[in-house]
């Protein structure tokens, strides 16, 4: 041992009192005071060549500063870590549309300064988008009003009490002369605006009333094509039409729009209607006819006009109505769907959901 320190020392002495500095200075940049003293103590020890004791104890400091050290510096490093990624986390949500964010991030920092304000603009974000959506729903209502008030302004033209008794003494005046025919006309003309005067102005009925409804209208439609045109409705078993609701005069502009454009312009057409349960809790009203249909240009034609909620079209304006209450009224899930094939037929997709009453 006294070799070592004579040759260490011999070394040391050949060093420059600037090198030494230098050394030092390098160490005080390279590690922590407690090191730095540490290793001073050794350099100073040894100079003195003390006993070897000392140096043990100098280089057991050295060793302990550089754990202290280590164990310091993962802590900071970790807790460094840790918030920065939060913060990475919370912009990734706030891109994703999702605005919840927890309370505060922890610190006096730039990271926790940089964490209140995405905050505060996920926040505001969220609050215009509030905005919009509730002034999208004031102008829907506002629409929805408007319309009503059409209604109840035309109802109110109407004196329904008087209308029905005039159909009633022209029913019994047809019944007095033997004419079946115009008296059962007659009545199912009179039932068939009873329906649209009652349910003006309402958002529900069973949808049983519904179907009824439409074989009221399908029935004086006849009066006009006889026996040119046929139809048939079928329900299917698990469907209890009158335990469900649907929007009111939701389907008689789908009928009438299949026997204008389609089954007027053959010599015996069929219209067939059938309502069965769809996926995903979803009643399917299928209404289909064998008439002229639509070659592939005009049925694009037809559904770029239906599905173009913000704009009215010149014509088709009856599916593009029952298209948009559907969509308003019960979500965008939901509305009609058309398939045509020319000189085939034409079929129309009711999907609503399933909501009893």
């Amino acid at each position: 041992m006294g070799q070592f320190r004579k040759r260490l020392a011999e070394n040391l002495s050949q060093k420059s009192i600037r090198n030494q500095m230098y050394e030092i200075y390098y160490l005080a940049i390279l590690l922590p005071e407690i090191i730095i003293g540490g290793i001073l103590t050794v350099y100073v020890y040894l100079y003195s060549e003390k006993d070897t004791r000392i140096l043990i104890f100098c280089i057991l400091i050295v060793i302990t500063g550089v754990l202290i050290s280590y164990v310091v510096i993962s802590f900071f490093a970790s807790h460094f870590s840790i918030r920065v990624n939060k913060l990475r986390s919370s912009m990734h949500s706030v891109s994703n549309e999702e605005y919840e964010m927890s309370d505060t991030l922890r610190g006096n920092d730039e990271i926790a300064a940089a964490y209140e304000e995405l905050k505060k603009t996920a926040q505001l974000i969220k609050e215009k988008d509030s905005e919009v959506f509730q002034t999208k729903l004031d102008a829907e209502r506002f629409a929805t009003e408007q319309q009503m008030m059409e209604y109840k302004m035309l109802s109110s033209q109407i004196n329904p009490h008087f209308l029905y008794n005039t159909l009633e003494a022209l029913r019994m005046r047809a019944i007095a002369e033997k004419d079946r025919d115009v008296a059962t006309g007659i009545k199912l003309l009179g039932k068939s605006l009873r329906y649209v005067l009652d349910n003006t102005g309402t958002v529900s009925v069973p949808l049983q009333q519904e179907l009824d409804y439409i074989e009221n209208y399908i029935r004086i439609i006849k009066f006009r094509f006889a026996e040119r045109i046929s139809y048939e409705l079928k329900v299917e078993d698990d469907i209890d039409t009158k335990a469900y609701s649907i929007l009111p005069l939701l389907l008689q502009p789908i009928v009438e729009n299949s026997v204008g454009h389609g089954l007027e312009m053959v010599e015996n057409g069929k219209l067939l209607i059938t309502v069965s349960e769809g996926a995903e809790e979803t009643i399917k009203v299928v209404i289909k006819d064998d008439g002229i249909g639509m070659n592939p240009g005009t049925l694009r034609a037809v559904r770029l006009k239906i599905e173009r909620l913000d704009q009215v079209p010149a014509h088709n304006i009856g599916l593009f109505n029952i298209n948009k209450r559907i969509k308003l009224f019960y979500g965008d899930r939901y509305g009609i769907e058309i398939d045509s094939e020319e000189n085939v037929g034409t079929t129309v997709t009711v999907t609503l959901p399933m909501r009893p009453i």
